[in-house]
């Protein structure tokens, strides 16, 4: 008596066949003595709720005959963001978040005895063995979904822009380690990127130019070098046991310091410095790569059973041309997220992080356990060596490999790498990895990114050219979006006046007045030096005058003041830090013929 109105609303979900197919089918079934109908299958929640308000549905299964099987499904609600780091675990494949935290996510199964009925159906029973199901824990990431949302994208974007094999992009919180954002994409045969593997992870690949922070920070903290040491590149190309090691690009002067080899990515520089002062101790440079722990997995909430790989002269292929191989970036394994780790170390001021992706473990809405941010290492060099460090990385953005990503809102600072990928026993022609790893602001860091494409066939191959513009969208995001990292604004109506570094007195009128920003200088002896302070809606500019043939107060000036001045007398000048000096090795008044040198202490404004 109900199949007319049960036809009449099967036409009206499911529309393949009309009330009268319906019924058609319903009653051919029927008369055939079928013991069953499918009816539809994948139906969502809401489908299934409406259809058990139906004639005969509503009676129940034992009365009305209906039964809805559930099957339970994987859903990603962030669709493809994160996928492959969100993860899975099934049938023994272990992968991503879910895979690594298991056992916690699972829950227990329950256990019920059912005595079965007439009719082939079954009650549970009060008796025998009964065990409730215990319901998994849930766990809470670090990431943001909107900061995952840009580097994916943005990485989708260049990877198809440079026609890339694969890349990935990583987006790290300086102080705790805590990740962000974590992007992987592969190109598949239809030519569409998606997440097949955790590269950033997983891949653990001769990283190229990125390994030159390690090199440097070897030099500088051994006492070997310092960033105003010189050395003779000769045009880019040098034999060494041998093999021929060439710089990228063709460096526009034969002598560059250790800085400059640093900023314009020479490998002629770093590796004839490195060969130097290590070739008869290679253990000792090996050593320092070790003590950063470039040769252990990191404790990471993602597994991967892959591992680095950094030789020693005890490895049965190390050879002559390994260390200065090595010291820019080859004949090693290290992944992304362990040059990643480093970088956010110097960004910390020395202190390295273990990089995290779970913050929580909760049980039914309350709170098991808070994940906390963890220090690997306390400080990975001296401060006089991370000043260094720093301000080699500003300049590789200021005037160096990677200008393009210099602009006007927030400094970055970084390093830029290309790599030739091996291909078995040798490195195939044409085939590279490009990266940029680095932090922002530099004043302030806040957060660190990196960024590996492989394989580019567009053309570009140069990290800055390839990987940058992924880096630079992200970063765009973050400091367009966070108030805590942009400067404070200043109040309505009050006069925007600058800070005024001692200095030039013709360079520093010439600025403000390019700045439409009066100033009045004080009376006083006659002196090519100036020191400046607010006045009103003006500048006050007062005369600072130094005894003839002694040493000046550096103090209060920038940088480059302060050189031209040393310079201009021979004095050689080397300087740690960023912003104005705040010190100096030799005091002031101190008669300059008895001064070779001077040590200059900056801090940031």
């Amino acid at each position: 008596k109900y199949i007319d109105s049960l036809s009449f609303l099967l036409a009206t979900e499911f529309t393949e066949k009309d009330a009268a197919g319906w019924k058609n089918y319903l009653t051919v079934l029927r008369n055939r003595k079928s013991r069953f109908a499918m009816l539809a299958k994948d139906q969502g929640f809401d489908v299934v709720k409406k259809m058990k308000t139906w004639p005969l549905i509503r009676k129940g299964k034992f009365k009305g005959g209906f039964w809805f099987e559930e099957r339970g499904k994987r859903l990603y609600f962030m669709g493809d963001l994160a996928r492959r780091t969100i993860g899975y675990s099934k049938q023994g494949v272990y992968v991503g978040l879910e895979g690594a935290f298991d056992s916690l996510l699972r829950g227990k199964d329950g256990q019920r005895m059912e005595q079965r009925m007439p009719g082939n159906t079954w009650r549970p029973m009060q008796a025998g063995n009964l065990k409730d199901p215990v319901n998994g824990y849930d766990i809470v990431t670090t990431l943001d979904v909107n900061l995952q949302d840009v580097a994916q994208n943005a990485l989708q974007r260049v990877l198809a822009a440079n026609e890339a094999d694969h890349g990935c992009a990583v987006v790290m919180e300086v102080k705790t380690g805590a990740i962000k954002a974590m992007a992987n994409l592969k190109r598949n045969e239809n030519g569409e990127y998606v997440e097949v593997m955790n590269y950033a992870v997983d891949e653990f690949e001769e990283p190229g130019s990125t390994f030159k922070l390690v090199s440097t920070m070897a030099l500088l903290e051994d006492g070997y070098a310092k960033p105003t040491d010189s050395v003779d590149v000769k045009g880019g190309e040098v034999k060494m046991y041998g093999e021929t090691m060439k710089d990228a690009t063709k460096p526009n002067k034969r002598i560059l310091t250790l800085q400059e080899s640093f900023e314009k990515s020479s490998n002629v520089g770093i590796s004839k410095l490195v060969l130097k002062h290590y070739a008869k101790q290679p253990e000792k440079f090996v050593n320092h790569a070790l003590r950063l722990g470039l040769n252990f997995k990191p404790e990471f909430d993602v597994r991967t059973p892959n591992n680095p790989l950094i030789k020693t002269k005890k490895s049965k292929n190390w050879y002559n041309t390994t260390l200065p191989w090595m010291s820019i970036g080859y004949e090693t394994k290290i992944s992304p997220l362990q040059m990643l780790m480093l970088y956010n170390a110097v960004a910390n001021n020395g202190k390295m992080m273990r990089p995290f992706m779970v913050s929580e473990i909760k049980h039914e809405g309350k709170s098991i356990r808070k994940i906390s941010p963890e220090v690997l290492n306390e400080k990975i060099c001296s401060d006089k060596t991370l000043a260094a460090l720093k301000s080699m990385m500003e300049g590789v953005v200021d005037h160096g490999t990677a200008t393009n990503l210099k602009n006007d809102n927030y400094l970055v600072a970084g390093k830029t790498g290309t790599a030739k990928i091996a291909k078995g026993r040798s490195y195939e022609e044409g085939s590279y990895k490009a990266s940029f790893a680095g932090y922002f602001p530099a004043s302030n860091p806040q957060y660190s990114i990196i960024v590996v494409i492989n394989e580019p066939k567009k053309g570009a191959i140069y990290g800055a050219l390839v990987a940058g513009p992924v880096f630079k969208d992200i970063a765009d995001k973050i400091y367009s979006s966070s108030l805590k990292i942009q400067p404070v604004a200043g109040k309505t109506g009050d006069p925007q006046i600058p800070e005024i570094l001692k200095g030039n007195i013709a360079k520093t009128r010439q600025v403000l007045n390019a700045l439409n920003i009066s100033s009045a200088l004080d009376s006083g002896k006659q002196s090519e030096w100036v020191s400046g302070s607010k006045k009103g809606y003006a500048v006050l500019l007062k005369l600072t005058v130094n005894k003839q043939g002694t040493l000046p107060d550096f103090k209060g000036m920038g940088l480059r003041d302060a050189i031209l001045w040393l310079e201009k007398n021979k004095i050689v000048a080397s300087s740690e830090g960023f912003g104005r000096i705040v010190s100096q090795s030799i005091p002031a008044g101190t008669a300059i013929s008895a001064v070779t040198q001077v040590h200059l202490i900056l801090q940031p404004f």
